[in-house]
């Protein structure tokens, strides 16, 4: 998930009131993200997550939860993170980036990426596309103009990188599956340690004020963080995956329920 331009409430009062559910249609939900008033759901399909098993498709819905199609765009593996950039969506799927046009959900693309393993997580930052591999320690950085692919960053520090997000100062954040930790990336692309929680993170998006919301797919929980202090916001999710934020709504697929939980973040 790039950037979110709305802003949201001061950091530690932040709550997360409970809108509707979204289940219709979704097998193994990873990433819902928001574009243009419409919500883009990854589906993995049949696990195991890294299985180029043809099955995995995305689902477009409505901001408030009713399925507009079920499989928008198809011909998919395991696809897990998505965000948008120059008017297209860019997928993670296991080893190749998918680039699909938003608007009819044809494939325009798709793009290997060199050493590969388990691409995880993508986020933009409004001139390059993030994409991080779990398995690998690494986060690739694409042109979404011409799709040239290098290595931005490998850190074995980094404990499998899953959801990247951006700061509106652009600072990139970085949450771990393997340490449930939650990290800076400096300019000097040097790790800043700002939190860690008991938890394999998933998901995070980062509010226009800054707070840092992300998700702990193995507790079930969403926490939210800024000036050094962290707080559950949510407990009781099953496993919350890489959630999405716009229009005062957090977006939460639950990967095992097939389901996409929506709040009002207050």
């Amino acid at each position: 998930m790039g950037i979110v331009t709305a802003a949201a409430a001061g950091a530690l009062a932040l709550t997360l009131i409970f809108l509707n559910s979204l289940s219709g249609g979704l097998n193994t939900p990873e990433s819902s993200q928001c574009y243009r008033g419409k919500l883009y759901i990854s589906n993995i399909g049949s696990l195991p997550p890294d299985s180029k098993d043809g099955d995995g498709y995305i689902t477009l819905a409505t901001l408030g939860g009713k399925v507009i199609k079920q499989k928008f765009a198809t011909g998919l593996n395991a696809p897990k993170g998505i965000t948008f950039a120059e008017g297209k969506l860019f997928v993670a799927d296991i080893d190749t980036v998918v680039v699909i046009d938003p608007q009819s959900g044809k494939i325009l693309r798709k793009i290997p990426i060199p050493g590969a393993k388990f691409i995880n997580d993508t986020a933009f930052d409004g001139r390059y596309v993030y994409i991080s591999d779990t398995m690998t320690n690494t986060i690739y950085q694409l042109n979404p103009t011409n799709y040239s692919v290098k290595v931005f960053l490998q850190n074995n520090e980094l404990e499998g990188p899953n959801g990247i997000a951006f700061t509106p100062d652009g600072r990139m954040i970085v949450v771990s599956y393997g340490s449930g930790k939650v990290f800076q990336i400096n300019k000097s692309k040097s790790l800043k340690l700002l939190t860690r929680v008991n938890g394999f993170l998933d998901g995070v998006v980062v509010l226009n004020d800054g707070t840092i919301v992300f998700s702990s797919f193995s507790d079930g929980k969403i926490y939210a963080f800024k000036n050094g202090k962290v707080k559950i916001i949510k407990s009781g999710l099953i496993t919350p995956a890489d959630i999405g934020y716009c229009n005062g709504k957090l977006f939460v697929p639950e990967f095992s329920a097939h389901r996409v939980e929506i709040f009002k973040v207050k």
